[in-house]
């Protein structure tokens, strides 16, 4: 053994003043007593110097010593030699895409397996400087290259992937070289999905499980203008035939599709969300796998988020409520700030007034739309004159019951969607470059209000009247990549999925995300959800060839260098078990004299 510092014994000499407080605690004292008739027949006992010196030295004192002694072997830095196989230098790279997320067909972590892989190389080159390095499409250097491993081991410890794509060959050679030395063995810890081709890696794979994938999914807005449409693709990585489950939602509707894969197969979907008003949406696989990433994967269009409308005429409580389970937030007629689309209610839309959308209920629209008085008795049901139109999505008319029905002028251009007698009840149109819903009866001369299709009715025809026609672009994004700003206004905040708002410079020209999820971006023009999503390609795949167990380096075992393994701990350890002791028999000494009392 070898003491780096051995002039931190010198504490040793503490030990003297420990013995003369002892002794000088323990000296007998005289004591006046009644009488010495009790002591007078008692045996002398021949006592020498060496028994009185031993019937003073206790466990408490011998507890005490100790203690000193660990704690000045401790302070002395004591270390052991020994010889290990060194190396001129060792980098580690570990793989921080984030297919590492995934799991082995054993259920293990193959980031758990990457860190332990990663300290048996610590375990094995002792006195080796090491780097440890982390290669993606962000690589970065976790810990510089170094002898000691103290920082390089805590690094490896808190290490976690990220959620980017895989790194490059030029990325890793460039991360190599920032350390400025040539490294004798350089070990890539991965999975089966990374390639790396440059020469003298040692790459150790683990290879991930069998695995069922979102592949592909994005949302468009139709041709005919009808709302978007959902593309999903489904892979099946497995040996097996798979049912899956597929459930694409827009916040408010979800639509499912069960389907059969064949094993390495893809099954692509198609779903339509008519009139939908949705800007996210989010497309769900059910079951386990090795890559849970994947079984979620979200979409966004470049739509506003929040609706306002703009109210004009006497609104019902009925109506009211509608609109606002639908979303919608009400304000004034002569509210300064934008309005989506314009509500008017029991009376005649102004001429002044030019938004493009608007939802009449029991109201004129000058020049275009008459509606008279409420003289019509409407009797029998009402007819359904275009059956699938977006307006009666979910809706049943055969519920409706009118008492009233207004005459109607009559419309240019549209479409009648309900009508009674032959007379328009409920219809849409795009008059003069405006796109209008009219709903022709007063809800209150009805049984409307008291139907559970009114709200839904209401939520078709705003539903309809927002649908942006194929000018509203997807608005998803790759972690890891650029996302432009510019498409949406001039940038003012930036909120990430769990909601921390992340500086965003005014001139900025786009943002990069670091995480899957909806970022919400806020523009000169209005707040938009952006969709973010793990790289498809980071879904786990069958491996071209097996995992290997981590290669040794040839010739290694006759390069062996002496290394020093420190002891200081244990003395440390010991130290601490003594003073503990000390601690426990002092209080059950104490406690015994009490009782003696």
């Amino acid at each position: 053994m070898i003491l780096s510092s051995p002039a931190q014994l010198g504490i040793l000499l503490l030990s003297l003043l420990i013995l003369f407080l002892h002794f000088l605690h323990s000296q007998r004292k005289r004591r006046e007593v009644a009488a010495l008739v009790l002591w007078e027949k008692l045996p002398t006992l021949p006592e020498t110097r060496a028994a009185r010196l031993r019937a003073r030295f206790d466990l408490l004192l011998l507890l005490q010593l100790l203690v000193l002694a660990f704690v000045a072997v401790a302070l002395a830095d004591p270390c052991l030699r020994t010889a290990r196989p060194r190396l001129a230098s060792l980098a580690i790279v570990l793989d921080g895409s984030a297919s590492l997320r995934a799991q082995t067909a054993e259920g293990e972590d193959i980031a758990a397996l990457v860190r332990a892989e990663a300290l048996a190389l610590f375990d094995r080159y002792p006195t080796t400087p090491v780097a440890v390095l982390e290669i993606s499409r962000s690589p970065r250097v976790l810990a510089p290259l170094a002898e000691r491993h103290d920082a390089a081991r805590r690094a490896v410890a808190a290490w976690e992937p990220t959620w980017y794509g895989d790194g490059a060959d030029e990325a890793l050679a460039a991360l190599l070289a920032s350390q400025d030395s040539f490294f004798e063995r350089v070990v890539v810890l991965t999975d089966a999905q990374a390639q790396f081709a440059l020469p003298g890696l040692e790459v150790v794979a683990f290879a991930a499980g069998e695995n069922v994938a979102i592949s592909a999914f994005s949302v468009r807005e139709s041709l005919d203008g009808t709302g978007p449409v959902a593309f999903v693709r489904v892979r099946n990585d497995t040996s097996a035939y798979r049912e899956v489950s597929v459930r694409v939602s827009d916040g408010t509707r979800r639509l499912s599709y069960d389907a059969l894969v064949e094993p390495g197969g893809e099954q692509a979907l198609v779903l339509p969300f008519p009139a939908s008003i949705g800007g996210t949406f989010t497309a769900t696989l059910d079951g386990r796998d090795a890559f849970s990433v994947d079984d979620v994967r979200l979409s966004s269009l470049a739509r506003r988020a929040g609706v306002r409308a703009r109210v004009i005429g006497t609104m019902d409580r009925y109506l009211k409520t509608a609109l606002t389970v639908a979303g919608v937030e009400l304000v004034a007629q002569d509210d300064p700030g934008r309005a989506d689309l314009v509500v008017c209610s029991s009376a005649t839309l102004p001429a002044g007034l030019r938004e493009e959308r608007v939802l009449l209920v029991h109201a004129t629209l000058a020049g275009i739309l008459d509606v008279g008085e409420d003289v019509r008795d409407v009797r029998g049901p009402l007819t359904v004159e275009v059956p699938g139109d977006p307006l009666l999505l979910e809706v049943d008319p055969l519920n409706f019951v009118l008492k009233t029905s207004p005459a109607v002028r009559p419309i240019e251009s549209g479409v009648t969607v309900l009508s009674a007698d032959g007379v328009p009840i409920l219809w849409h149109g795009e008059p003069a470059g405006r796109r209008v819903v009219s709903l022709f009866p007063d809800p209150l001369e009805s049984n409307l209000p008291l139907t559970v299709d009114f709200p839904i009715l209401v939520l078709n025809a705003v539903r309809w009247l927002l649908r942006t026609g194929g000018s509203a672009p997807e608005a998803s994004a790759i972690v890891g990549a650029p996302v432009p700003v510019a498409p949406y206004g001039a940038p003012e905040r930036l909120k990430d999925p769990t909601g921390h708002e992340i500086g965003l410079p005014a001139d900025s020209i786009g943002f990069i995300a670091k995480a899957p999820g909806i970022y919400e971006l806020t523009t000169s023009s209005g707040t938009y959800a952006v969709a973010a999503n793990v790289d498809p390609e980071e879904s786990p795949r069958p491996p071209a060839v097996a995992a290997e167990p981590a290669a040794q380096a040839s010739g290694e075992e006759a390069r062996r260098k002496t290394a020093y393994i420190d002891l200081w701990p244990v003395a440390a350890a010991l130290a601490l078990c003594c003073l503990a002791l000390e601690s426990i028999e002092r209080e059950r000494s104490g406690s015994l004299r009490r009782r003696r009392r």
